[in-house]
């Protein structure tokens, strides 16, 4: 930075650039202009650096080109798959009677799986509009959470028996808190989900429900704790980015958009609440819904 004060003071012109600091920790990135200060009679006295910091900027910028390219991704590959079964079929394969079922299914299949991430583009898309007016346009009620998360837990019990997963609710009789039920509803189902979905046969999923008092008030916290493969300490930054996958492989093998965490995400905040993780890989993963209580 001061050879660009340097460089403008000996070529009186304007000067820009991108400037990275880092600090041992996390790094900053600057937006830096310098321009020549001049007197009344046209005389160089001095420079002027201003430096903005644009590293959110940048961050939002690289998500959202992420985001672009991982949604054509998503939705190119099984159009792709599609088209090719498709014109397998009206090449001839759909004389043979068993080949022809089998390139169906798989249509079949593929269609089901851009459905669903177009349902929870939409649904994302949703959530994320009526987050930023709270009151207008959510209904917000204040409700025992015991039906809400047993209804949760009855939407995911059939994928848990069929992968012989015991689905365990801890929630106090008397637990209320001001919510938008099917919202939260679709959060929880999301968590459970993750957590049915890499689980070993035989193991205990449980939803725990509780207060919590601190300096900034009352709390309702919703965990949900599995036993499952757990997920890498580099992955936890960006778990709840959209499309972002730690097994992109195992993920799409199991039916998974990508997109359910990031939905839980917006689902917390449109309640004036967060959502963290807290996992050890090998040993299991808790992601906690924290609600204004």
């Amino acid at each position: 930075m001061m050879e660009m004060i340097r460089g403008t003071l000996r070529n009186n012109n304007c000067a820009a650039a991108e400037v990275e600091l880092f600090d041992g920790q996390q790094r900053t990135t600057l937006e830096v202009r310098v321009v020549p200060l001049q007197d009344n009679a046209q005389q160089p006295i001095g420079a002027l650096m201003v430096m903005d910091d644009v590293t959110r900027i940048n961050r939002l910028e690289n998500v959202r080109r992420d985001f672009v390219a991982n949604v054509s991704h998503e939705l190119k590959t099984p159009i792709t798959v599609i088209r090719g079964y498709v014109e397998t079929l009206l090449d001839g394969g759909v004389d043979a009677h068993t080949d022809g079922k089998k390139f169906l299914q798989i249509v079949l299949r593929q269609a089901g799986r851009l459905d669903a991430i177009i349902d929870d583009l939409l649904s994302l898309s949703r959530i994320e509009n009526k987050a930023g007016d709270r009151d207008a346009l959510l209904e917000f009620t204040l409700e025992n959470l015991n039906t809400v998360l047993k209804a949760a837990l009855q939407t995911c019990k059939l994928r848990a028996d069929d992968q012989q997963v015991r689905l365990e609710l801890h929630c106090p009789l008397d637990l209320r808190a001001v919510h938008n039920a099917a919202l939260l509803e679709e959060a929880v189902i999301n968590l459970l989900n993750n957590a049915v979905t890499y689980s070993p046969a035989g193991a205990t999923v449980i939803v725990r429900a509780e207060v919590q008092q601190d300096s900034g008030g009352k709390w309702i916290n919703i965990a949900v704790e599995d036993k499952g493969c757990g997920i890498r300490k580099e992955h936890l930054d960006r778990i709840f980015e959209r499309f972002y996958r730690c097994d992109k492989a195992r993920s799409r093998e199991n039916g998974g958009t990508g997109l359910g965490l990031s939905i839980v995400k917006h689902i917390a905040r449109s309640h004036g609440g967060t959502v963290e993780v807290e996992s050890h890989f090998g040993r299991g993963s808790t992601f906690t819904l924290n609600l204004p209580g």
